[in-house]
């Protein structure tokens, strides 16, 4: 017969908060970190190229500062622990020339960034790799030469890919978007492709890719005013499909996020002469578009540089509001509805946004430094174990129940072991990786566990036999 030990941790709380330990983490967002400390005047990509990208619990952030009179460099910044701690920032370029509006993509190890650098009159992009999580760089690549603007750039296994608009005709005024790659990780690149062929500006160009295909969105004025455009390539940019009018009113300030099937494309659209977040989505890759929707829907205010990425139905989606600042905008069921939107507190323009399990990450210019925000228990999505119910791997023979997971009031933890529970403990650590429970359960195979204070949040455990670790997981407390 299975014993079962009752515990309510009400009191031990109140011993904790005697002796002053260190206050839980829950669901909720952290206060901001300044990741450019000695920065002059730093900026994020006004052209939506992303500048944080996230592999594992390690997250790299990019940026430009003007560090000397003109001169402008890009840094690179990262956080191995999901960003609880941060290194110190570095120059990824040198002072020949103004480096702007780098770009990042990561995959494992890989980091790729691009930027455009400006000496006198000329523009040019540039790419620069590192292949062990940052630690050491290796040489800069000219991909371009010509009056570039703009580089973006995604990366798919061991393809990498770059997007960049490039001065076609002075009079009358044209760019048109350029496509290169590079099959080997970034040691060698492809000649430029055109993949736009339009009158008038095609610019501010972004780009996703999943497996072989490549997805691209852009601001184009070939109707007369600037629309939001959309293209697909299904071989690894070898040949591309026709262009796709997304968004016909007046738009700007467009990227594209995939997910699956799954293609959300946000942009600024402008009904009514103020500039508003809008969305436009694909179920089936980009075959066939939902009708466009006005999330902000707001005549007063101007809304602009929205940025988005999905994971399964959770969607997390940053844009400035003007006069306000940064803010935050998630939806849980595919971007059917969407919660209240949280401002961020900073003032700058061009918020980015990422995820990693259930971690989300924000970053933001604010009065010329990069600041940094977190909410360990903010994605809901697929990747984060907590709410996907994965079942933890028992270790040495022992399996562990939780349910149910997550728990508002009380859970069970039930221990099925082939040996006898005596000398067992049970182990509750925050997000921070610190002990804020541990009872002793002698041996009992079920503890019915009381929350008591225990705040909202994720929350680790792990049952420790004869001081061996013998069973791990998470819980979540609502």
């Amino acid at each position: 017969m299975k014993k079962t030990l009752h515990f309510s941790v009400t009191i031990v709380m109140l011993m904790m908060a005697a002796i002053g330990f260190p206050s839980l983490v829950h669901a909720q967002w952290s206060a901001r970190v300044n990741l450019s400390p000695h920065a002059v005047n730093a900026g994020l990509n006004e052209s939506m190229g992303s500048c944080i990208g996230v592999s594992g619990d390690t997250v790299h952030v990019v940026w430009c500062d003007q560090r000397s009179g003109t001169r402008t460099v890009i840094y690179y910044i990262r956080s191995t622990d999901a960003g609880l701690t941060w290194n110190t920032p570095i120059a990824i370029t040198d002072t020949n020339g103004n480096a702007w509006n780098p770009a990042i993509a990561v995959n494992g190890p890989n980091i790729h960034v691009v930027w455009r650098t400006v000496v006198g009159t000329t523009r040019s992009s540039h790419y620069r790799r590192s292949l062990d999580a940052g630690n050491n760089w290796q040489p800069n690549i000219l991909l371009d030469s010509a009056v570039a603007d703009w580089p973006a750039v995604t990366v798919s296994g061991n393809y990498v890919y770059v997007v960049n608009d490039i001065l076609t005709a002075s009079s009358p005024y044209n760019t048109e978007i350029f496509f290169l790659r590079s099959t080997d990780n970034g040691a060698t690149w492809s000649a430029h492709q055109q993949v736009t062929f339009s009158v008038g500006r095609s610019e501010d160009e972004a780009i996703a890719a999943q497996g072989p295909d490549i997805y691209m969105a852009w601001n184009d004025n070939r109707n007369g005013t600037m629309q939001i455009f959309y293209k697909h390539s299904h071989d690894h940019g070898t040949t591309w499909d026709a262009d796709v009018l997304i968004n016909s009113e007046p738009s700007y300030g467009t990227m594209v996020n995939v997910d699956g099937a799954f293609v959300d494309i946000p942009s600024t659209g402008a009904p009514s002469g103020h500039y508003q977040t809008h969305l436009n989505q694909s179920a089936d890759t980009g075959n066939t578009w939902g009708a466009d929707h006005n999330l902000t829907n707001d005549a007063a205010n101007t809304y602009y540089y929205p940025y988005m990425v999905r994971d399964g139905s959770d969607l997390h989606l940053t844009y400035v509001k003007s006069g306000v600042g940064g803010q935050y905008l998630h939806s849980g069921d595919g971007g059917t509805t969407w919660d209240a939107p949280l401002s961020t507190g900073f003032s700058g323009i061009t918020p980015f946004v990422a995820y990693n399990q259930c971690v989300v990450h924000i970053i933001m210019p604010d009065s010329g430094h990069i600041n940094y925000i977190r909410n360990p228990t903010g994605n809901h999505g697929t990747h984060c174990p907590l709410y996907t119910g994965i079942k933890d791997q028992p270790e040495k023979g022992f399996a562990v129940s939780v349910y149910p997971n997550p728990f508002g009031t009380q859970t069970t933890f039930e221990i099925d072991s082939p040996e006898t529970s005596e000398n067992c403990e049970l182990r509750i650590l925050d997000i921070m990786g610190r002990e804020v429970i541990n009872l002793n359960f002698g041996n009992n195979t079920r503890i019915i566990f009381d929350r008591g204070n225990l705040n909202s949040g994720i929350y680790l455990y792990s049952i420790v036999q004869s001081r061996t670790i013998v069973a791990t997981g998470k819980m979540m407390v609502e």
